[in-house]
């Protein structure tokens, strides 16, 4: 597909026109980008840090109802005194080659052009696999960073050798926020693939966790003969009504009970962040547009249940800066419009449709779909490599990347396997 023939007369939009708080500017055409956050935003930012308010503790257990007075009074002083964007701006542009442009859905759910940042590191590898790295909530494209090197250009040429995209998702870090409703997971999937076919990239695989496996899921289910293989480390496979009775009546296996226990508490004790995502996301987002230190804080508080080791003080404000700069609404609203993409609901998250490619899934302790038998995941897929890990959590690209790494290449790296081979025809030597 010719993305840019799709487009309509708008060519251009700057950060005037979208009142955005960074520099940027959008086009058909693919453009550099380097990272400049307005200056009088910071400000403003490190003030409404400082005027925290902070709500008085009970006498309670810590994180019964939320993060306790003294993780908040760190984050507000630190990000008051000591956080420098500026320092973190520098390391981004440095570390990672980015890129803006305009892309067309065609998709009725989210019919309009896109503007999207995105990074984009090609291989010197003549054989490179085009890798769509798709990250989630509350993440974003910085997952990437430790992948880049060794996935681009690995010291060993037998290990396969990556392009790696790493768009991010509307909304999110520097892909402005969109001014329609529509965009669910699908629909950014749509606008995912539209930029891999405007790089280049007529056939690619894709990586996922969070809600960057809901993304490259839909990609391969409506792009069939694009999307040639999936790695995930966020796979859903929910229990099914027999699996249900079986633990009810005692028959269940050690994994299946693990796990259903597992979702049971998820379900109970943290879901209700997901049910506010989907119902009520402007009347959240009008508090945390406000606070960046109460956006820290709910982001900080979803992360605990699944990977509360992630965050050192800092990299939970560079984190959070990821959604404070454009404002959570929209990386909130997609939960909303994703609901009729059947993946979330307000009881939960659903059983995925399934899709044929050959699919990897790793799994780590510090997730929620850790131990979900292998019998489950084929329900939604072709899995065909199957890893479980005794450490890393559910941001694996940042906590675990060694192993990440060794999972996307002993997958990716069996041509038969993986369909790859596709990527090798016409080569010589």
């Amino acid at each position: 597909m010719n993305t840019s023939q799709a487009l309509p007369s708008l060519v251009r939009l700057t950060d005037t026109d979208l009142k955005l708080n960074f520099e940027a500017s959008f086009s058909e055409d693919v453009k550099e980008f380097h990272v400049n956050v307005h200056e009088e935003f910071l400000a403003a930012s490190k003030l409404k840090a400082s005027l925290t308010r902070f709500v008085d503790d009970i006498d309670q257990p810590d994180f019964a109802d939320g993060p306790p007075r003294r993780v908040v009074e760190e984050v507000a002083k630190y990000w008051s005194n000591e956080y420098d964007w500026r320092k973190v701006e520098a390391q981004i542009n440095e570390t990672f080659e980015q890129y803006t442009t305009i892309v067309q859905t065609l998709t009725p759910d989210f019919p309009h052009p896109l503007p999207l940042h995105f990074v984009h590191h090609r291989s010197p590898r003549a054989d490179a696999i085009p890798l769509l790295f798709i990250h989630g909530w509350p993440g974003s494209f910085l997952e990437v960073e430790n992948l880049l090197g060794p996935l681009t250009n690995p010291t060993n040429n037998n290990l396969p050798a990556f392009h790696l995209v790493a768009p991010s998702i509307p909304g999110y870090g520097f892909s402005p926020s969109p001014r329609h409703p529509g965009m669910g997971y699908r629909a950014a999937a749509h606008a995912f693939h539209a930029l891999m076919q405007k790089l280049g990239y007529s056939r690619y695989v894709y990586q996922g966790g969070d809600a960057g496996d809901f993304i490259g899921h839909f990609a391969a289910l409506d792009f069939p003969d694009a999307v040639v293989s999936g790695h995930s480390n966020f796979w859903i496979s929910p229990p099914s009504p027999s699996d249900l009775a079986r633990y009810d009546a005692g028959e269940a296996t050690e994994d299946e009970k693990y796990i259903i226990e597992k979702l049971g508490k998820f379900s109970n004790e943290f879901w209700s962040y997901g049910i506010i995502h989907q119902t009520r996301p402007l009347k959240l987002s009008i508090g945390l547009t406000d606070s960046p230190v109460g956006l820290a804080m709910w982001i900080y508080d979803v992360s605990s249940f699944e990977d509360p080791e992630i965050f050192t003080t800092e990299r939970l404000i560079t984190w959070t800066m990821m959604h404070w700069i454009n404002g959570p609404y929209a990386a909130l609203s997609i939960y909303k419009h994703g609901q009729k993409d059947g993946v979330i609901s307000v009881r939960g998250i659903n059983t995925m449709p399934y899709i044929s490619q050959p699919i990897a899934l790793s799994q780590f302790p510090r997730d929620i779909w850790y131990r979900t038998p292998l019998e489950w995941a084929k329900r939604t897929g072709n899995v065909v490599y199957f890893a479980k890990h005794e450490r890393g959590g559910h941001f694996a690209a940042t906590d675990a990347p060694d192993l990440l790494i060794q999972d996307i290449r002993k997958f990716f790296g069996n041509a038969q396997l993986s369909g790859t081979h596709i990527f090798y025809k016409g080569l010589s030597g």
